[in-house]
């Protein structure tokens, strides 16, 4: 009988991802009179597919709510992974390069500056840097890029409190909207004003780049627990019918 189980490691959180268990119950020998060699081969072709099944499901998931950057962190792996190495007991890992991203976005979480009272939030105005969470997926140092390249664009940002709430905000003076083409969609960035364009004066004061709050409430956008219980049925499936094909192949039966 086949079995599919899913490793202690989904318990530990996706900073250790998960992973899928797959095995033959009983006596194979007994069971389908094949050779282990050939079960194995089946075992891992099952687990090979299984594996990427279950990174285009988490994938697909992830795509949809926080873009193609973060949902391609997924990897995935099938042990044993040395090249002609089989297993009639084969195991599959999933995780993610951008873990704290992941956990973030799955539990929905409150986010606070580590280094301050404000977090700031940046807005469609601010500089696309590729960097919105750091190098380490890590949500306040990629703001902190962000703030740095806003200001090397644009000057010194300005603090402007608002009157009457727990909110602030860093706005850019003497900038310059230009509108272009992005995906055949018409978007608007900005630039430093030119010392031609200041004395003209053809440019903009106060265009907000960051909105400061003490704490922001991420919501709960994706859902890789429920990716893990479909990619547990898929896997169960597919090394089932892997058996069932050599049973058919060796005695019979439909097809066969």
């Amino acid at each position: 009988m086949a079995r599919a189980g899913f490793s202690s490691a989904t318990a530990a959180g996706f900073g250790a991802g998960f992973g899928l268990d797959l095995e033959i119950e009983g006596s194979v020998e007994a069971a389908f009179n094949a050779s282990l060699e050939e079960l194995a081969l089946a075992a891992m072709s099952a687990a090979d597919a299984v594996e990427d099944w279950g990174k285009s499901a988490l994938r697909k998931d992830t795509e949809k709510a926080l873009g193609p950057r973060v949902a391609r962190t997924w990897r995935s792996r099938v042990y044993p992974n040395r090249r002609g190495e089989a297993s009639l007991t084969p195991s599959i890992t999933w995780w993610s390069n951008a873990p704290h991203i992941i956990e973030a976005f799955a539990r929905g979480a409150e986010i606070r500056s580590s280094e301050g009272f404000w977090l700031a939030i940046p807005t469609e105005n601010a500089p696309q840097t590729g960097r919105s969470f750091g190098p380490t997926g890590r949500l306040q140092r990629g703001r902190r890029h962000a703030i740095t390249e806003a200001e090397r664009r644009f000057g010194r940002l300005r603090y402007v409190p608002v009157r009457g709430r727990r909110l602030a905000l860093l706005v850019a003076d003497k900038v310059r909207r230009r509108t272009g083409q992005r995906r055949n969609n018409a978007h608007t960035r900005y630039t430093g004003a030119s010392p031609t364009a200041i004395r003209k004066g053809n440019y903009e004061n106060g265009v907000v780049m960051f909105v400061l709050v003490p704490a922001a409430n991420l919501p709960s956008l994706i859902n890789p627990d429920q990716i893990a219980e479909a990619i547990g049925r898929e896997g169960l499936t597919r090394f089932a019918n892997a058996f069932q094909e050599i049973s058919r192949r060796r005695f019979g039966g439909p097809g066969g």
